[in-house]
């Protein structure tokens, strides 16, 4: 608890030398991080895993995508587990293999384990293949310390998503969690959290540094589990309160999903169950001119492609698209609020005050009744 008010003395310090007045945003993403590190660090057993929550919602750290539910389980590499369930109805269910520092190995896809109408599988993840067992098999490569769940579904709400376990084959006998190793942990915890943190303060730093304020750049998550075929694309956006970050986008044919959401100057994910932060492929509008627009301000312009920075006034905008060999054109302007009407076409949606309100519920119902779990 010493090492966390001491971490949390020095993050405050470093958010004011960025000029960001944001005491209580920067104690709640440190509470967030605590949550995360007790449930995958703290808790978390290889002789004993389960997948829980990560990286989502609750936990205020990682830009998590909106549209993903997160979930992580410790593994043993040199060991053999068990991996059952149902795969759901999710657009796409991924398990992704990660080291210890968190570089990613090629995901598994739960579609080409999933037999049967209801979704079930069974699947063996061990370094070598089992002697005499011909089912589905995940090969563990040397150095893998977690495997993510990672279940993605624009449609909040309607699409399920997966019901897994995971059991360790020769599990050994529980035995009361003392000794060195939990002390290391718990000493370690003070660290881990303010690791977390800076980490999202250091990548906005660069983002700055590298000029990107109100524009786009193409950032390269492949060793950082970035799914194949995956394109990122982020800025910082910094806004007046009558200004707006107008962001057109010029998606490839092939692209089969995107996700765009806005972060705080930590990187954590905006609200995106109360306010419309984020917007994907089942909730935007592209124009008839094949171009995606979308309006990041503070102030609602009535657009429908409108993204909330709910008072924010720095931040990031980040972008994921799926499926396309090439790289999506993406560019952003600083715009006037009071000019947009003559810088959009004149087809662009727009809605009114009630509809705005409809959208809200529909987002705060569908992200309740997606796995919190």
């Amino acid at each position: 608890m010493a090492q966390l008010a001491t971490a949390g003395d020095r993050l405050v310090a470093a958010m004011r030398e960025r000029g960001e007045d944001v005491d209580d945003d920067v104690y709640v993403t440190m509470l967030g991080a605590v949550m995360d590190t007790y449930l995958n660090r703290i808790s978390g057993e290889a002789e004993h895993p389960t997948f829980v929550p990560c990286c989502g919602y609750f936990q205020h750290l990682g830009s998590p995508n909106p549209d993903t539910v997160y979930r992580r389980a410790p593994v043993d590499d040199t060991t053999t587990y068990r991996i059952t369930g149902e795969r759901g109805t999710a657009w796409q269910v991924t398990v992704m293999p990660f080291t210890e520092m968190m570089q990613g190995f090629a995901p598994f896809d739960l579609t080409e384990v999933a037999h049967g109408p209801d979704g079930r599988f069974e699947v063996i993840a061990s370094r070598e293949r089992p002697a005499g067992y011909d089912g589905d098999w995940w090969p563990l490569e040397p150095g893998t310390a977690s495997l993510w769940i990672r279940s993605v579904s624009d449609r909040w709400g309607v699409e399920r998503d997966p019901r897994i376990a995971i059991t360790r084959l020769d599990t050994p006998a529980r035995t009361r969690p003392t000794g060195d190793a939990t002390r290391a942990q718990l000493r370690a915890l003070g660290v881990m959290v303010e690791r977390i943190v800076e980490y999202g303060m250091r990548h906005v730093d660069e983002l700055i540094a590298e000029g990107s304020v109100n524009r786009m750049k193409t950032v390269d998550y492949g060793a950082s589990g970035a799914m194949p075929l995956q394109h990122y694309h982020e800025g910082v956006f910094q806004l007046a309160d009558d200004e707006a970050l107008l962001v057109e986008a010029c998606l490839p044919e092939d692209v089969e999903y995107f996700s765009w959401s806005l972060t705080d100057r930590m990187l954590v994910t905006l609200d995106w169950t109360h306010a419309q932060t984020s917007l994907n492929r089942a909730q935007a509008d592209v124009d008839a001119d094949g171009v995606l627009r979308v309006v990041v301000s503070k102030a609602d312009p009535g657009i429908a492609n409108w993204m909330d920075t709910t008072g924010y006034r720095s931040g990031v905008l980040q972008c994921r698209e799926i499926g396309s060999v090439e790289v999506p054109e993406i560019a952003a302007r600083v715009v006037r609020l009071a000019s947009l009407d003559d810088l959009l076409p004149d087809g662009t949606k727009r809605v009114n005050a009630d509809e705005r309100a409809a959208a809200l519920d529909q987002r705060r119902v569908g992200v309740q009744l997606r796995s919190l779990w």
